[in-house]
């Protein structure tokens, strides 16, 4: 008997050593590894230094490379999620019906109205009625845009255990309040998702669980192109006629189990106009970053519109192509840079889109929000 578990003990401590000594002698010293599994560069080696400073970059080197790393990953999202679930990863979180959401804590709190940021809103209103104001005193008309996070849309999909505070307003129903009373024109098109909704997949069931969908970036650029026709008849609003529709299978972003979901696809049949590097106007000396032009000399009318945005228009320039003359495209981190687009673009149409979720992210390191001048 004792022979028999002495042996046991000798097998059972070989086998953790060898659990132990195998990955490390399957270190995978290749210089440059990207992983597909996580979307990221691994830490390249930092070189032999006798410094406390290296010590943290040496273990961010081996954890990265050591043998059978994305195997005990994967298997450890399996077993989280099969058994327990639940997402192995903080980017997801699992709700109900097979929806998946945004698991950061700003997400989460903006939906249970949490995290209401009044001097936030009010900052930005400032700013919103600033530019309306300077805007309507060149000739030009101002429409302001938020796209709803996907839980505004489809918030009885969101876990049971993630309550909502009643007894507050939404971010979206605040700001829409100090928008009315500020008089600024804008587009947030929450109540009418949830109308839509009810039809049809306007967000993903799990895929770009951030975004609206291909299907809820046409709606939303009905109800801004309806909101421009109150201003300018003669703008057409899109059509459905102008994109052809397909379905495609993807698999859930940054995670290894094969969890696929079905999501629409517009493609843009119209003709195509002339972008950076065949453009009619030099737009390089614009101040800020990310500025794009398109010119169409077919388009149905002669104006020209001005964009400043987030992801959810990204890639969606061709919504415009027919209808303006010009179109100028740019990321609204340039917000600072509005005086000088109005003097020098003179745009017949300004349209400042942000994302709802960006009140609990970015819109914070807008400093300069309720402080910008245009006089």
């Amino acid at each position: 008997m004792k022979q028999k578990k002495k042996i046991c003990n000798i097998l059972f401590s070989l086998a953790f050593f060898l659990m132990i000594t195998i990955p490390f002698c399957l270190l995978d010293t290749t210089p440059t590894i990207t992983s597909e599994l996580e979307n990221r560069n691994m830490t390249e080696w930092p070189g032999l230094h006798f410094s406390s400073l290296y010590n943290e970059w040496y273990g961010h080197y081996v954890e990265d490379r050591i043998g059978f790393r994305n195997q005990v990953i994967s298997f450890n999202n399996y077993v989280t999620y099969y058994i327990f679930g639940e997402f192995a990863d903080t980017i997801h979180m699992k709700g109900k019906n097979g929806y998946v959401f945004p698991a950061d804590e700003g997400y989460i709190e903006n939906y249970q109205r949490l995290n209401i940021d009044e001097e936030l809103l009010d900052n930005l209103t400032g700013y919103l009625t600033n530019t309306s104001d300077y805007a309507k005193e060149n000739g030009i008309d101002f429409i302001a845009m938020v796209c709803p996070n996907k839980s505004s849309v489809y918030g009885q999909n969101m876990p049971d255990d993630i309550h909502v505070d009643l007894t507050k307003s939404s971010t979206l129903d605040t700001l829409k309040q100090k928008l009315d009373a500020a008089g600024v024109n804008y587009v947030i098109p929450d109540a009418e998702f949830r109308k839509r909704a009810q039809e049809e997949q306007i967000y993903n069931l799990k895929y770009d669980s951030a975004h609206w969908n291909d299907l809820g970036a046409f709606y939303g650029m009905t109800l801004l192109d309806e909101k421009i026709a109150e201003m300018h008849p003669d703008i057409p609003v899109v059509s459905k006629e102008s994109f052809s529709l397909d379905y495609r299978e993807e698999n859930l972003e940054l995670f290894s189990i094969p969890i696929k979901d079905k999501i629409p696809v517009l493609t843009y049949q119209g003709e195509t106009a002339l972008n950076d590097g065949e453009n009619r106007k030099d737009v390089s000396n614009l101040p800020g970053n990310n500025m794009a032009y398109f010119y169409n000399e077919n388009a149905t009318t002669d104006k020209t519109i001005l964009i400043l945005h987030d992801s959810f228009f990204d890639h969606k320039e061709c919504y415009f192509y027919e209808k303006y003359r010009e179109v100028y495209f740019c990321s609204r981190v340039n917000y600072t840079f509005m005086k000088e687009y109005i003097d020098v673009i003179k745009p017949d149409i300004i349209v400042f889109e942000l994302a709802e979720r960006s009140f609990a992210d970015d819109l914070h390191a807008y400093t300069e929000l309720g402080t910008y001048d245009y006089h």
